[in-house]
């Protein structure tokens, strides 16, 4: 298991929260575990989208 950091204290509206207890699978997951789920998701999709920056250096310029 990876290491974990000490708990963060956020703030969600009404709304957020009420989908955010519709995905605990009837409560199967914890409110904590399907927040790490979506940041996982998150990062998982930002990674396959983002574009390889090109490298500016003396080789590039001409």
């Amino acid at each position: 298991m990876a290491p974990m950091m000490t708990p963060l204290s956020v703030q969600f509206t009404l709304e957020q929260q009420a989908w955010l207890d519709r995905r605990t699978r009837g409560g199967l997951l914890s409110r904590s575990s399907v927040i790490r789920l979506i940041v996982a998701e998150a990062m998982e999709h930002d990674q396959l989208t983002r574009k390889p920056r090109k490298r500016q250096g003396l080789d590039g310029q001409r």
